[in-house]
């Protein structure tokens, strides 16, 4: 299927899976990376697990934020030139002149455990039914996804209704997206969807993408939690798809325009001390 097919399955359907994107032995390295990061800060995150609302409750699933700063091999996913061949089309569809600018404004990694009872189907757009996609997610297969390990669930189409799912709705049209590891979930972030219940006790990692228009504001503050280590060895491509070009000006002193023409130095940062043992 060609890019331009895969953008029409987007506009019709909310979602296209491209499979076959990395090899199976890339997936292992990535979970590698994963299991190392989740047992090194995991106990660090603020809040743990008691938190409001079942989306945000992690207890039941190891997650991963803000790979950004963690390992620059996460780069060649961020940037992989297939995905961002569609996401050229998709997120600068009615912007002026086709070129406005879109971001990474959302970067984690998740595996649900078993038991992990799933999610409730939801859209992460917080703006159901808009004309254009504002925010398409990525969902990189790290493991087969199948009915066993809690495949994601979609209601294609849901991407057009102008409403949010209600709660504990299994909806008659839904599908699950099963696949081989190393291929790519690519949905418009107004479709309704969700991870089901996860029965095995094996992995089910999936890294997860969100990429906006260039006015959406970040899940996390890039410009304060990217080390130096990591943001010198950036390309200036690199730099720009993490929004340091899109930090508003602090005055009218300082830059008048809202997007500098170059990117901006984020403030110094170290990640905390692990709980690893050595």
């Amino acid at each position: 299927m060609s890019n331009s097919r895969f953008v029409e399955k987007i506009h019709s359907d909310g979602y296209v899976v491209i499979p076959n994107l990395i090899s199976p032995i890339e997936c292992e390295s990535y979970k590698e990376l994963l299991e190392e990061n989740y047992r090194d800060y995991a106990d660090l995150y603020c809040g743990s697990s008691i938190v409001e609302g079942e989306q945000a409750n992690k207890s039941g699933e190891k997650v991963v934020f803000n790979l950004h700063n963690k390992h620059l091999s996460w780069y060649g996913l961020f940037e992989h030139p297939e995905i961002i061949s569609v996401l050229d089309v998709l997120l600068k569809e009615g912007t002026y002149n086709g070129n406005e600018p879109y971001y990474l404004n959302n970067i984690s990694a998740r595996c649900p455990l078993k038991g992990h009872p799933g999610q409730q189907l939801h859209l992460d757009s917080r703006l159901p039914g808009v004309n254009y996609c504002i925010t398409a997610n990525v969902i990189w297969l790290l493991d087969d996804f199948t009915l066993e390990n809690g495949a994601t669930r979609v209601v294609p189409g849901s991407h057009q209704w102008k409403e949010y799912a209600s709660d504990g709705l299994v909806h008659e049209d839904e599908v699950r997206i099963t696949g081989k590891k190393g291929s790519a979930l690519i949905f418009n972030a107004n479709l309704w969807h969700g991870g089901a219940q996860n029965f095995t006790e094996g992995t089910r990692w999936a890294l997860a993408l969100g990429y906006s228009r260039w006015f959406v504001k970040p899940s996390f503050d890039f410009m304060q939690n990217t080390p130096e280590s990591i943001f010198r060895e950036l390309s200036v491509k690199q730099k720009e798809l993490l929004g340091f070009n899109l930090v508003p000006p602090k005055d009218e002193f300082t830059r008048l325009r809202r997007r500098s023409e170059l990117p901006e130095i984020p403030l110094p940062y170290q990640l905390p001390e692990s709980n690893k043992i050595l």
